[in-house]
């Protein structure tokens, strides 16, 4: 929660709304351990750039 008022998410999704679309995020893990997000929609790529993290 405090990394979303941080990052002023709070102005435009709702505590919920925000989870749900974090939870929607695929990660894959390949066998040499290295992760990788195949698909992210532009809500979810708003989100983690305001978050200062990476997919």
């Amino acid at each position: 929660m405090r990394m979303m008022i941080d990052a002023e998410l709070n102005k435009r999704y709702s505590v919920e709304g925000f989870l749900t679309w974090l939870e929607k995020i695929k990660i894959m893990i390949l066998p040499n351990k290295e992760k990788m997000t195949p698909e992210i929609s532009k809500k979810q790529r708003e989100i983690l750039d305001a978050l200062h993290m990476c997919a």
